[in-house]
């Protein structure tokens, strides 16, 4: 039963492996890349390489590698002999023959090691290209190149030479390369170096390569050379109003700012409109504007309207109180500015009309 679980298991990922989608260089349409089939979007997806980015990587970063061709750049070369304490053989005389390929396939795997050990980055290689008689002296020529980086190549120009002649007559690494000849004794004669031929960083400049990208140009940047895209040599491209990208086979493009009031467009966003909400903006505070000078008008109005009605209602009311204050035509006396209510017309008695008796027997004139 075990032994068919087993089975049954291997059977289900075969085919779970065997289902896994191959993505076609059209399905992710990739300027640069690898078009690969990413299981967790479950869908084909474009992989890019160092310094390019993007969907579709086609967009690099401001600062690249610079291609060096490093086959072209002359090497940094030292001569040296070793003296190896054992007979000389006539075969020797002929480097391709079975006993001098023997020696030499020796002596350089000793020497490699080191070579290497007075600078692992910049060395190149060692090569025996002569075998003398004197017991067996061996001329042998080791390399190093100069890389992309100002300090290595002044420590190559001015520091190897004394590291590696020290690394050469250490005692300790003799008596390895003896014992790879049967403890033979073995003795530095000599060591030379040839003049640098590059000086500094700068004269690295013809063997770098930046077509890699448009428009890039090769710059010195913290001490090595650099590739450096159009974006940041000319960082006006798109004159503040937009993103600048490399385009890794067009060039620079820029993407241009957009908002709600301003919009920037052009090949370098070198022209600009107004965006819909400047315009919503502008009609909003001209309708409130208009809103408040309309609430204005009506105001005043309103206020002259009633205003009037007040000053006709208050002088009517003033003119009749003025009729029955001051009017003392039927009042017989003051009543403290009051009419006397039993004097009015509707009070008054007619004398006229009332007969007149008296007692008294006589009746005083009073008119002379």
């Amino acid at each position: 039963m075990q032994t068919a679980f087993t089975s049954t298991t291997l059977s289900a990922t075969t085919i779970i492996e065997s289902t896994t989608p191959e993505c076609r260089d059209e399905d992710c349409q990739c300027a640069s890349g690898i078009c690969k089939y990413n299981s967790t979007l479950g869908r084909c997806q474009c992989q890019c390489q160092d310094f390019v980015f993007g969907d579709i990587c086609s967009f690099g970063d401001n600062d690249t590698s610079a291609h060096i061709d490093t086959g072209a750049i002359p090497t940094r070369k030292t001569n040296f002999t070793l003296s190896i304490q054992m007979d000389f053989q006539l075969a020797f005389n002929d480097l391709n023959s079975t006993q001098s390929q023997e020696f030499i396939n020796t002596l350089v795997l000793q020497l490699q090691a080191l070579c290497k050990e007075a600078d692992p980055q910049s060395f190149e290689k060692v090569q025996i290209i002569k075998l003398s008689n004197g017991s067996v002296v061996a001329a042998s020529v080791a390399e190093y190149s100069y890389l992309n980086n100002e300090t290595q190549i002044q420590f190559v120009n001015t520091e190897l030479e004394r590291v590696l002649t020290d690394i050469l007559n250490k005692t300790s690494n003799l008596n390895k390369i003896s014992q790879a000849f049967g403890n033979s004794s073995v003795k530095l004669n000599e060591i030379t170096f040839l003049p640098p031929e590059i000086n500094n960083i700068t004269e690295l400049q013809p063997y770098v390569n930046c077509t890699g990208f448009a428009n890039y140009t090769a710059e010195i940047s913290n001490g090595q050379w650099q590739c450096v895209g159009h974006c940041k040599t000319d960082p006006n491209y798109c004159n503040q109003h937009g993103q600048c990208l490399n385009e890794i086979h067009k060039g620079p493009i820029c993407r241009c700012f957009e908002s709600s009031l301003l919009q920037f467009y052009g090949p370098q966003c070198e022209f600009s409109r107004r965006g819909p909400g400047f315009y919503g903006a502008l009609f909003g505070s001209l309708a409130g504007v208009l809103l408040l000078l309309i609430v204005i008008v009506i105001a005043v109005f309103a206020k002259r309207k009633y205003t009037g009605i007040w000053s006709y209602t208050f002088n009517r009311r003033l003119s009749v109180l003025e009729d029955d204050f001051f009017d003392f035509s039927d009042s017989a006396y003051y009543n403290l500015g009051m009419k006397d209510p039993y004097l009015s017309e509707a009070y008054r008695p007619h004398l006229g009309k009332v007969p007149v008796t008296t007692n008294d027997p006589e009746v005083w004139d009073i008119n002379p």
